[in-house]
C-alpha cells in the first residue's frame, strides 16, 4: 500500500499545466477522482508530500521577489531590462506578460489542500503525533502562498478543498482580497503556533528546518496586514524570544580608515549570511538548485547581477534614490571607547551588497558588446548562493519595530534600531532589554548598526530632543514622534532588506495605515532621487490603490 501512495504523490507533484480554463488549478488527471479516499497515515507518506510541496514553492520563489521589489523605489530599469520586467517596473503589466499567469501559486495551494484533507494527525508512534509537525508546516505554506497571491494580484479565487476533477476546476470560486484571506487563516493557524517544525537533518549543508515557514511569523505578518498591531508584535517577539535571536547577529562595518577619514577596509558577516545560509540570521529560505541540470534554478542573479548567462547585461539597477539614502547615513566609527568619528561613507550594507568588481583590461569584453567602464559590471552579493530568502532575523525585528510603533510605543521601536538588544515574552507582555554599555557587545547592537556603525553612541542618529519646554519640544506630539520613527523604520527596511522582495509591501502598509495612497505613489515616483522631478505618470497611476495589483482577468 505504501508504494501505491507514493505513486499517487509522484503524479500529484509532477503535473504540468494544460492550456485550458481548468489549468488555473493544475489538476490535470482524472485519476485523482478515483483516489480521493486515500489518507496519509505514515511518516513516509507525509515526508514525501512535504518535499513535493516544497518543490512547487520553488516555482513561485523568483516571482515573489520580483513583484515585491521591481514595483518599488529602490530599483530602476536599464537598456537590457526585458519587456516583461520593464512592465513590472513601470506598474503597467500587459495581459501577455509572463508574470500575469498565477497557476504556479495554485499548484502549491492545491497540493497543500490535498495533503491537509488526507493527513491523519491522530496517528501516534511512541506516544507522539508523528504527522502533526508536517501538518502545521503545510498549513503555514498554504497561508503564506495565499498572502503572496493577494499582495501581487489583489482579489484572487479562494478555495481550501483539493481540486480533484476537471469539473471542480471549472467551478466559480469566491474572490478573496488580502483582508479576507487573513481573516480566514489567522484562526486556521492559531492552533499550531507551538507545534515544532519537523527535523529532516541537513540537506546540502543547510538545516532543512530553514525550508519551512514558521507558523508564528506567517501569523504575525497577517496580523500586521490587518493592523492588529498588538497581536503582530506579540508573535514576532514570541518567535524571537523562543529562538533567542538578538538584533546584532550580523553587521557590515568599516574596519580601517586613513588619515583623511576615508575607508580603507571593511568587514561583513552580514553579507556572509546570504552566502552561507546555514547561519543563525537566516530563518526561512526557498532552496534552489545551483544549475538547471540539478533542478529549479533561480533567475534572480541574471536580473540583478552580471553573469555569463546574461553576457554581463544585468537587467535591474539600484535606483538613484536608494543610493541617495545610503549616502545620507552618518556612519559612526569607533576609534576607541572615548573617540567616535563621523564618516561620510554612508551605510556599509550597500558596499557589501555591491562589492567593487575590478576587471583587468585584457579580460574586458570588446566595446562592441558593452561599455568597458567598471560601473557596467554589477554583482549583487545577495543572490550569489542561488537561494531565495523569505525570513531573516533582521526582517523580523524591523516588523516588530513597525508593530510597536503603530501601537504608540515609539521609544521601544526606535530602541530596536539604535540601541539593540533582546526581547522575552511573559504572558501577554513583551519585556525588552536594550544594551547600555560596551560598544563591543556584538549580539546586542541595534539594527541600524548592521550598516551604520556605532549607532548606540551616535547622537546624530537619535530621537528629537524632548528636554526642556521650548516651542520645538511642544510641537513634537506623540503622533508626530510615531510618524518620525515610522520614517526611520521605512528607511531601515530599505537599507536592510533591499532587493529581497519586501519593499513595495513595506510602502503599501504605511500608505494603508495612513489612509494615503499617495505616500506609496510619491516614494516610487521619486526613485530617480528626491531632488529630481517626480515621474508624474507613475505618481498618478499609483495614487489609485487599484493599480497596486497585477491585472489577471
Amino acid at each position: 500500500m505504501r508504494g501505491k501512495r507514493y505513486y499517487i504523490f509522484v503524479l500529484l507533484f509532477s503535473f504540468i499545466g494544460l492550456c485550458s480554463c481548468a489549468d488555473l488549478f493544475d489538476t490535470q488527471s482524472s485519476f485523482y477522482s478515483t483516489e480521493d479516499t486515500h489518507t496519509l497515515s505514515s511518516a513516509a507518506d507525509t515526508v514525501y508530500s512535504v518535499i513535493g510541496i516544497l518543490s512547487k514553492v520553488q516555482a513561485i520563489a523568483d516571482r515573489t521577489v520580483l513583484m515585491g521589489e521591481l514595483r518599488a523605489d529602490l530599483v530602476c530599469e536599464n537598456d537590457y531590462t526585458t519587456s516583461d520586467l520593464r512592465e513590472i517596473v513601470r506598474s503597467d503589466v500587459s495581459s501577455t506578460n509572463a508574470y500575469v499567469d498565477y497557476r504556479d501559486f495554485y499548484a502549491v495551494i492545491n497540493n497543500c489542500n490535498y495533503y491537509l484533507s488526507r493527513a491523519d494527525t491522530t496517528v501516534r508512534v511512541a506516544g507522539q503525533k508523528v504527522i502533526l509537525r508536517e501538518y502545521a508546516v503545510v498549513k503555514a505554506i498554504r497561508a503564506w502562498t495565499y498572502m503572496q497571491l493577494a499582495l501581487i494580484y489583489g482579489e484572487v479565487p479562494f478555495y481550501t478543498e483539493p481540486i480533484l476533477k476537471f469539473t471542480d476546476a471549472d467551478k466559480e470560486y469566491p474572490k478573496y482580497d488580502l483582508s479576507r484571506i487573513c481573516d480566514y487563516f489567522i484562526p486556521d493557524l492559531l492552533p499550531y503556533v507551538e507545534v515544532e517544525q519537523p527535523a529532516y537533518g541537513s540537506i546540502s549543508g543547510i538545516d532543512a528546518r530553514k525550508f519551512f515557514f514558521p507558523v508564528k511569523l506567517v501569523l504575525a505578518d497577517m496580523y500586521l496586514w490587518q493592523q492588529d498591531y498588538r497581536h503582530a508584535a506579540f508573535y514576532y517577539a514570541d518567535y524571537l524570544s523562543d529562538k533567542k535571536l538578538t538584533t546584532g547577529l550580523v553587521a557590515s562595518r568599516v574596519s580601517g580608515i586613513n588619515t583623511s577619514d576615508e575607508v580603507t577596509a571593511y568587514t561583513s558577516n552580514w553579507i556572509n549570511a546570504f552566502q552561507l545560509p546555514g547561519v543563525e540570521e537566516i530563518i526561512t529560505l526557498i532552496p534552489m538548485a545551483k544549475t538547471r541540470l540539478d533542478g529549479v534554478k533561480s533567475k534572480l542573479d541574471n536580473v540583478f547581477s552580471s553573469t555569463e548567462e546574461n553576457a554581463d547585461h544585468y537587467q535591474i539597477t539600484p535606483s538613484p534614490y536608494y543610493e541617495e539614502l545610503v549616502g545620507a547615513q552618518d556612519y559612526a566609527y569607533s576609534v576607541n571607547e572615548r573617540t567616535l568619528k563621523h564618516l561620510s561613507c554612508g551605510d556599509m550594507r550597500y558596499y557589501a551588497t555591491y562589492p567593487t568588481k575590478f576587471v583587468p583590461a585584457d579580460k574586458q569584453p570588446s566595446a562592441d558588446d558593452w561599455k568597458t567602464d567598471d560601473e557596467d559590471i554589477q554583482e549583487n552579493a545577495k543572490f550569489t548562493s542561488g537561494h531565495v530568502y523569505v525570513y531573516r532575523v533582521g526582517t523580523v525585528w524591523l516588523r516588530l519595530a513597525e508593530a510597536l510603533n503603530c501601537m504608540g510605543d515609539y521609544e521601544d521601536a526606535f530602541a530596536i534600531l539604535k540601541r539593540g538588544g533582546e526581547v522575552t515574552t511573559r504572558g501577554d507582555s513583551l519585556l525588552f532589554e536594550f544594551t547600555q554599555t560596551s560598544v563591543g557587545t556584538e549580539r546586542y547592537r541595534g539594527i541600524h548598526a548592521r550598516g551604520g556603525g556605532e549607532a548606540f553612541r551616535n547622537s546624530v542618529y537619535d530621537l528629537p530632543d524632548m528636554s526642556g519646554d521650548t516651542l520645538e519640544v511642544r510641537v513634537w506630539t506623540p503622533e508626530r514622534l510615531v510618524e518620525y520613527v515610522e520614517e526611520r523604520i521605512v528607511e531601515e527596511q530599505a537599507l536592510e532588506n533591499a532587493f529581497e522582495g519586501h519593499r513595495f509591501y513595506d510602502l503599501m502598509r504605511v500608505a494603508l495605515r495612513r489612509g494615503d495612497p499617495t505616500y506609496l505613489a510619491d516614494k516610487v515616483a521619486h526613485r530617480n532621487g528626491t531632488l529630481q522631478p517626480a515621474d508624474d505618470a507613475l505618481y498618478n497611476l499609483l495614487s489609485n490603490p487599484a493599480n497596486w495589483y497585477i491585472r489577471h482577468d
